[in-house]
């Protein structure tokens, strides 16, 4: 993997931060991928920050569980198994469909109309099926869902989920015909939360989840071929 294109544009924020969300996105949208090692001298020179900063966005990172210390490697992007994915989406479902629910109680107007506004940028994205756009469309729909749901503990258990949950977006939605379903799930939630009813909402948003894991589950189950030229199964 070229590192040539991770670089820091230095803004307001604080530089821990700002590397933290650079190798965030990164390792999210697959210019680091699971297994990738994270070599302290390379992203230094990579991202123009001294080593205390990097080891302190690095243990951040490995604190939400996208990377880990694996003994006689150092840190690398985690490879999560087939349990890891279970219980992600198990714990994603039953949180995020209530934080859909209680959107419905508390959402300001602003909010509501941030929410059309993210329907409308996810269904763009999918008509220019651009993988970075949809992507990001469909995060920043959940992303404000979750900030409306007038839950701060519920948010923050979520955000911290969703870190995880970025390693695992691309795969479900690269699965054969996932796209055309996602759209459709996306809208079913879209209109049961316009419609102000938190049972449906609930209801298609578990639909939606178990869905998103299927295909997820389906797509790491296949044969893949690893670095080293080795076939082997991601899961049995």
């Amino acid at each position: 993997m070229s590192n040539s294109s991770i670089n820091i544009v230095r803004v307001a924020a604080p530089l821990r931060q700002q590397v933290i969300d650079v190798l965030r996105a990164a390792i999210s949208d697959g210019r680091y991928a699971p297994g990738d090692r994270l070599v302290e001298r390379e992203l230094c020179e990579t991202l123009q920050v001294s080593r205390p900063i990097l080891r302190e966005a690095l243990r951040q990172l490995e604190a939400e569980g996208l990377v880990r210390n694996v003994p006689q490697r150092g840190l690398e992007v985690v490879t999560l198994t087939a349990e890891d994915v279970r219980q992600i989406y198990q714990v994603r479902g039953a949180l995020e469909s209530l934080a859909a629910a209680e959107f419905i109680a508390h959402a300001g107007d602003g909010q509501w109309a941030q929410l059309a506004d993210a329907m409308a940028a996810f269904e763009r994205a999918a008509d220019e099926g651009v993988p970075s756009r949809i992507q990001a469309a469909k995060t920043c729909f959940y992303d404000t869902l979750i900030a409306g749901c007038g839950n701060a503990t519920m948010a923050q258990i979520l955000k911290g989920l969703h870190n995880r949950i970025q390693l695992l977006r691309g795969v479900s939605l690269s699965e054969p015909g996932r796209l055309p379903n996602t759209i459709r799930e996306m809208r079913a939630i879209f209109d049961a939360l316009r419609a102000r009813d938190p049972i449906r909402t609930r209801h298609v948003y578990d639909e939606h989840i178990a869905s998103a894991a299927r295909a997820t589950m389906q797509s790491l189950g296949k044969t893949r071929t690893t670095r080293s030229g080795v076939t082997e199964r991601d899961f049995a």
